[in-house]
């Protein structure tokens, strides 16, 4: 496995049956594991926030993808289930140790992407697994696209002492898994 492409059939493989996808976007990554069978919680408040591009910044940008994330995965009907909330919002509406996995792709600065592992992590089941997108930094000046994520990933594999940690570095943004205990 070198490219989250691979992730959906990945985790069918492994018997997954239900999964979420915090920060959705237009919904294809999405609709990629509903093609293989699997039921999706899709969770993304789509609306603009500090470190976004800048045209993403605009909500009715956001509004146009979310009706894209809606279109994308309509085909998919009762194996989807679209939640327009903030991450933390929709914590409630997701029974814990309910998930064969999570992929984590949200607000991607330090205290955010902090909140969704640690919080979405409860989520998933012992022998889970829990994953996210862009596996890299930006300077921690930078304004307009802000992402922290590999600091916080590699912060939290070190405290928690997870020893499985897993780059998929085939894509030009890598993505990351461990197996939650």
């Amino acid at each position: 496995m070198d490219k989250r492409d691979d992730l959906p059939k990945f985790f069918k493989d492994k018997g997954f049956k239900i999964g979420a996808e915090i920060g959705a976007w237009k919904g294809e990554f999405s609709a990629k594991f509903c093609k293989e069978g699997l039921k999706m919680y899709v969770i993304d408040p789509w609306m603009p926030f500090e470190g976004q591009g800048r045209t993403q910044r605009l909500q009715e940008v956001q509004d146009g993808y979310f009706n894209e994330a809606r279109r994308n995965l309509s085909p998919y009907g009762e194996n989807v289930v679209i939640i327009r909330k903030t991450s933390m919002d929709a914590l409630a509406d997701v029974p814990n140790k309910s998930l064969d996995f999570v992929y984590i792709d949200g607000d991607h600065n330090f205290r955010h992407t902090a909140e969704d592992i640690f919080e979405w992590s409860k989520k998933v089941r012992s022998g889970g697994i829990v994953a996210g997108h862009d596996y890299w930094n930006t300077p921690y000046f930078a304004r307009n696209v802000v992402c922290q994520v590999k600091a916080v990933v590699d912060a939290y594999v070190n405290l928690f002492e997870i020893k499985d940690l897993q780059i998929l570095k085939g894509d030009k943004y890598p993505s990351w898994l461990y197996t939650k205990r």
